[in-house]
C-alpha cells in the first residue's frame, strides 16, 4: 500500500489583519488617555466650575450662641469652589468659642458646608464681678450670666484664684447627688477639691471633704436626710455623722472677750475631786 504523507494546509493570513492588531495593541492606551480626558474635564468642573461652588452656610446645634456670631467666627469663603474648602480651618475656629464644647464640619454637596455646634452645659455657676460665671462638667469656665439659672447650684469661691481642679470636683459632687438631693443644693463652698461644703434649702449644712468617693457619700447622705438634723457629715462615708450644734469646723469662731481685771492675789483652797 502506497504511504500518504499528511501535508498540514497552509492558509493564506487575511487581509487586513496587521491594522487589526494594531488597533488592539493601541486600545489600552486610548482608554487611558480618554480617562485622562475625563478626569482633567471633572477636575475643572469641581474645582473650577460655577456649577458646584460654595453658596450656603447651614449651621445646627445652637442654643444660646447666636447664629451671626458663629457665621462671623467660622468665615466661610462663600463663592469659592465647594472642593476647595478648608473645612479644618473652619472647624479650628468655630471651636475656639469658649461655648463650643465640640463642632464638626461637613460638605454638603453641590453647594452648603454644613457646620453641627455641640455647646458646654452649665453644671455651676460662681459669683464674678457681680455677675454669674457658667462652669461645665469639665470644670471649664465658659460664659457669664446676669442671674444664676434655676436649679443649678452655685458655688461659693474665688473667681480669681480657684482652680479648674476644684470645680471639677464640685462638678464630680453635684453629679453624683441623686436628684432628689441636687435640687436641694442651694449653694456650695469650695475652698479646695477637698474641703467641699453643701448648704441645702433648708439651711442644713453638709460637710462632704474631698470629692473622692462622692458616689458613696451621696447615697449615705440620702439616707440621713430623713433624720432631723442641721448638720451632716459624711466626709469619713463609713462613719457619718449628724448634730443639731455646729461642726466646730463650721462654726464661726466666737469673738474674743476681754479679760476680766486681776483681783488682789487672796489664797484660794479649791478642793480637789478624786
Amino acid at each position: 500500500m502506497p504511504e500518504t504523507k499528511e501535508r498540514a494546509q497552509v492558509r493564506p493570513a487575511k487581509a487586513g489583519r496587521g491594522p487589526q492588531r494594531r488597533w488592539t495593541n493601541l486600545r489600552p492606551l486610548l482608554v487611558l488617555a480618554l480617562l485622562v480626558l475625563l478626569a482633567g474635564t471633572g477636575w475643572g468642573i469641581v474645582y473650577h466650575s460655577p456649577l458646584l461652588d460654595t453658596r450656603t452656610v447651614a449651621i445646627g446645634g445652637l442654643g444660646a450662641l447666636p447664629r451671626d456670631q458663629v457665621a462671623r467666627v467660622a468665615a466661610v469663603p462663600v463663592g469659592e469652589p465647594l472642593a476647595g474648602i478648608d473645612l479644618d480651618a473652619i472647624r479650628a475656629r468655630v471651636a475656639a468659642i469658649p461655648r463650643v464644647a465640640s463642632v464638626r464640619v461637613e460638605r454638603d454637596w453641590p453647594h452648603t458646608v454644613r457646620i453641627s455646634v455641640r455647646e458646654r452645659a452649665t453644671a455651676l455657676v460662681m459669683p464674678d464681678a457681680g455677675r454669674y460665671a457658667e462652669i461645665d462638667k469639665d470644670g471649664v469656665r465658659f460664659g457669664t450670666v446676669d442671674a444664676a439659672p434655676v436649679g443649678v447650684p452655685v458655688v461659693k469661691a474665688d473667681a480669681d484664684t480657684v482652680s479648674g481642679e476644684t470645680l471639677r470636683g464640685v462638678v464630680q459632687v453635684v453629679t453624683a447627688l441623686p436628684p432628689s438631693v441636687a435640687q436641694r443644693v442651694r449653694d456650695i463652698t469650695a475652698r479646695s477639691r477637698d474641703d467641699i461644703v453643701l448648704v441645702l434649702d433648708k439651711g442644713e449644712t453638709v460637710l462632704w471633704g474631698g470629692a473622692e468617693a462622692s458616689d458613696r457619700k451621696a447615697l449615705v447622705l440620702a439616707a440621713l436626710l430623713p433624720r432631723p438634723a442641721k448638720f451632716y457629715d459624711v466626709s469619713a462615708p463609713d462613719a457619718p455623722v449628724t448634730r443639731t450644734q455646729p461642726f466646730p469646723s463650721v462654726a464661726p469662731p466666737a469673738p474674743a472677750q476681754p479679760l476680766p481685771p486681776v483681783a488682789p492675789a487672796t489664797a484660794v483652797s479649791t478642793p480637789t475631786t478624786p
